[in-house]
């Protein structure tokens, strides 16, 4: 669309049909900022022009790439004009800002390319490595291969014309190959010391069977040699003549691993047995689906009928993963679950494995729904440790960067189930922590995700290889039978196709519910707390804040400049919760943007569904910050304010509710009233009012007669270890404090808190910030600390050794400072800076004009120590 918009745009301007007046008199409205788009979307904006005389006009530009664009007035075509112009360069302004890429055109593999390419990449790594071999004394008798990082592994080379074998790690178990660099390495050094190969014996050592790669892992068996009669007859008893046996005879090979154990010279290999213990235990499972009913009095509350769907759907499998729509209570069903195999199959251990901010949120949650004890292992290694070792609760947990520490202590408490909650986290299966995820040793797992992680397939990949190793392994098989490649770039991926031949294989093991197919089964209006995590530099500004409230209630008498600036103060204080630009005017550190932005894109899954939501913010800045990602991810969206005039407020709410790609309404409490957006289904509260009654109001804005959908979600936005956890818990100043004491209009001079102890004024101010005022302290130890590779060059590698090597802690970079006096310089200017904002900002409310302030900066010569500041006093 931005080469569109250019192209035209020049076009137009160098064309008969503008001619220099009206060319003039567009660049004259479009930089008195005259021009303001009311909505946007992937193929046309909606733009309101507004002439000298302060008409405004709405007029709709379409553009599509390579197509001329088209100029509407009220849904008509109109020649172009100094308003069509004007809305041109807006919209090019707009454009400039973000300039996606063209995504090129892709190759699909056959098998047998992808296949010759794999072998090909894995041969080259093997002709580069660097390991060293201690060969045993028959060339197909077990070699030990060493890598460079210590690991062995022991080798048996089976096939020398084919160069196939056997080696006991994890890659060879699902690569469909046959062989691994290891391999090749193996063969490649036997083959060049042609000495070495002569000395060695060439009689097959035992009698092998072992699950063949190049036959889908069928039980197979080799021996080049003449069976001794004992032997063949108990190969031909299971084999029946043949070299493999067929998949529904695998329960019965379990009599035959017994019998084996008679002759030594039958060597069974340990994959064997996991896959005839692997059949049993499904077996297991569904008889006990048809012999046992689920007993849901063993929780504290009602599922509705889809989440008792989706616990026996989970209950009865060794690996599956629930990915419903947001707000339809996978945490409950996760639990729930856990309780039912407790009772059916004897678990006494579930790990829950989850981000850092919802850890309490699980405890919580599992205390409200069931009787189980759960406990959270935090603290100190040995604290942690002493946890996994002692502790008799049937419920741990723990967030994912103690598990990149602690897999190997985790192991050692022999985990029944593992739940892992926002399974994005190991989407990209090359980290450290997802690599360290896989490494943990469970009998049954349960994924649960709100991300329509069907759409996005490698994600899937890792996040189905945590449940089950085996089921879409290999990588290689998966990317050519679902990927296109990149004509020039061969590891990148391009898109998918195939996807509903995908979605029937995954029909086992995945169950995602829309809102909108549970729709009667669910309550009116279901509310969602979201808890994020305060920056660092947001917890300074915001204990900074709460220390010169402190500090005002510490007074005897409180002024009405004592009034004003605690309540700037406990403005700014909720304000920094949003993010720090809301108060600095430089930074922008906002942990609730990108909450936010994970909501859209994965929860919600915005870009691929037609939901309509609707954003509130109390400050017009955040909701600007929205609007610039919002459209940077490509998602149309209308943004009203008390900016915009009453007059256009209602084309506003029709773009909204009328056009499909305008799928976000942005608003600040001039939305909360007086408007009626029942079109949508989702409430997003970037940040919870004072007021319960005004958040009562955002949600009466849809909750209403008339609403389309038939159930609403309401989702909050809550820092935590804020004063927004104090407004969320229902500690908020009561009414009458607010029009008594903190009303300008009352007339009250002073207050006066001496007479007799402390009034419900101070004691409700003093609540608010108990614990905000002291110097705080954080955890900087990132979520994720290992790069994610932009191509898909592990596709054709082989998927790593089964010993990681893990750091058991991880380190902080340490950061240069500036000398003391620096700082203290900057500090001094910073507080003068901010002193002005809030001199200004008393000044424009005594008297509604503004002192002169804004856009001013402190001058600081570092070599003098001096400040200066210059500014024209305005005109009283």
């Amino acid at each position: 669309m931005i080469t569109s918009i250019k192209q035209h745009l020049k076009q137009i301007i160098e064309s008969p049909e503008v001619s220099t007046a009206e060319y003039r008199s567009a660049k004259m409205m479009y930089v008195n900022g005259n021009c303001q788009i009311l909505s946007r979307s992937a193929n046309g904006f909606d733009v309101l022009v507004d002439d000298e005389d302060g008409e405004g006009l709405e007029l709709r530009i379409i553009a599509h790439e390579d197509a001329p664009l088209q100029y509407l007035i009220n849904g008509k075509p109109a020649a172009w004009d100094s308003y069509g112009v004007a809305a041109l360069m807006q919209i090019d302004e707009e454009l400039e800002k973000t300039n996606p890429k063209p995504i090129p055109e892709g190759k699909a593999y056959t098998r047998e390319g992808m296949v010759k390419r794999v072998l090909a990449e894995r041969r080259a790594k093997a002709l580069k490595a660097k390991y060293t071999i201690d060969f045993a004394d028959n060339i197909y008798g077990e070699h030990v291969l060493i890598t460079e990082k210590g690991v062995r592994y022991k080798i048996t080379l089976r096939d020398f014309k084919n160069e196939t074998g056997y080696i006991d790690n994890p890659d060879l178990k699902s690569n469909k190959l046959g062989v691994t660099k290891h391999l090749m390495f193996a063969f490649a050094a036997l083959k060049a010391d042609t000495r070495l190969y002569k000395k060695l014996k060439k009689v097959y050592p035992f009698v092998e069977i072992y699950l063949d790669p190049l036959n889908n892992y069928q039980i197979t068996w080799h021996y080049p040699h003449q069976l001794k009669p004992a032997v063949a007859q108990l190969m031909d008893t299971y084999f029946k003549g043949k070299t493999y046996i067929e998949e529904q005879a695998t329960g019965d090979f379990l009599n035959f691993i017994v019998s084996a154990r008679e002759f030594p010279h039958i060597m069974v290999r340990p994959e064997v047995d996991e896959k005839v213990k692997r059949h049993w235990d499904k077996e297991m499972l569904v008889l006990a689906q048809k012999e046992g009913d689920l007993d849901f009095s063993l929780l504290k509350t009602s599922l509705f009928p889809y989440q008792e769907e989706g616990v026996a759907f989970a209950t009865f499998k060794e690996g599956a993963i629930i990915a419903d729509e947001m707000g339809l209570g996978k945490t409950i069903q996760a639990i729930a679950t856990a309780v039912m195999k407790k009772k059916l199959f004897g678990f006494t251990r579930t790990l829950i494995i989850c981000p850092a901010s919802l850890k309490e949120q699980w405890k919580q949650e599992i205390e409200k729904f069931c009787y189980e004890e759960a406990v959270i292992a935090d603290g100190l290694p040995e604290q942690r440790f002493s946890v996994y070792r002692d502790s008799k609760a049937y419920f741990i947990i723990v967030n994912y960067e103690t598990v990149l520490r602690d897999w190997r202590e985790m192991n050692r408490m022999e985990t029944d189930f593992i739940i892992l909650d926002e399974a994005q986290k190991i989407k990209n299966f090359t980290t450290i922590t997802s690599q360290s995820i896989k490494l943990l040793e469970k009998k049954h797992a349960l994924v649960i995700t709100g991300t329509p992680i069907e759409n996005r397939l490698i994600d899937l990949y890792s996040i189905v290889q945590f449940i089950d190793p085996q089921y879409l392994a290999p990588l290689w098989e998966f990317s050519y039978q679902y990927c296109y490649f990149d004509e020039t770039k061969a590891d990148k991926i391009t898109g998918y196709y195939n996807l509903q031949q995908l979605n029937e294989r995954l029909k086992p093991i995945l169950l995602r519910r829309e809102k909108r197919k549970v729709i009667k089964e669910l309550p009116k209006v279901t509310e969602i707390t979201v808890p994020v995590d305060m920056h660092p530099e947001q917890a300074m500004y915001h204990g900074s804040y709460a220390k010169g409230i402190a500090t005002i209630l510490r007074k005897k008498f409180i002024s009405p400049f004592d009034l004003q600036k605690l309540m700037l103060l406990m403005s700014n204080m909720r304000m920094v919760c949003d993010s720090t630009f809301l108060v600095d005017k430089e930074s922008y550190i906002s942990p609730k943007l990108h909450e936010l932005k994970h909501i859209l894109l994965e929860k919600l899954d915005l870009p691929n569904n037609k939901k309509k939501v609707i954003i509130f913010s109390e400050w017009v800045t955040m909701l600007n910050l929205i609007g610039k990602m919002l459209h940077e991810c490509g998602i149309g969206f209308s943004q009203l304010s008390g900016q915009v005039a009453i007059r256009n407020r209602d084309k506003l709410v029709k773009k909204f509710e009328s056009e499909d790609e305008c799928q976000v309404f942005l608003s600040t409490e001039a939305g909360g009233a007086g408007l009626n957006l029942q079109v949508a289904d989702t409430v997003i509260n970037f940040e919870v009012p004072w007021n319960p009654a005004k958040k009562n109001q955002r949600i009466g804005r849809i909750d209403r007669l008339g609403q389309l959908s038939k159930h609403l979600t309401v989702i909050n936005l809550i820092t935590k270890n804020s004063i927004e956890v104090k407004i969320a818990s229902g500690l908020t100043l009561k009414q009458n404090l607010f029009d008594g004491v903190l009303n300008n209009d009352n007339g009250i001079d002073e207050v006066d808190f001496s007479a007799s102890g402390k009034s419900q004024f101070l004691k409700e101010m003093e609540s608010v910030i108990e614990g905000f005022a002291a110097a705080p302290t954080e955890d900087l130890v990132p979520d994720e600390i290992e790069a994610v590779p932009e191509t898909m060059d592990a596709i054709i590698a082989d998927e790593g050794d089964p010993q990681l090597q893990i750091a058991d802690e991880v380190t902080e970079t340490a950061q240069r400072l500036p000398s003391a006096q620096q700082e203290q310089m900057e500090t001094m200017a910073k507080v003068m800076n901010q002193g002005m904002d809030f001199l200004s900002g008393m000044f424009k409310m005594a008297t509604g004009k503004d002192l002169g302030f804004e856009g001013r900066k402190m001058e600081i010569d570092k070599e003098t120590g001096e400040f200066v500041m210059r500014f024209k006093v305005p005109e009283f």
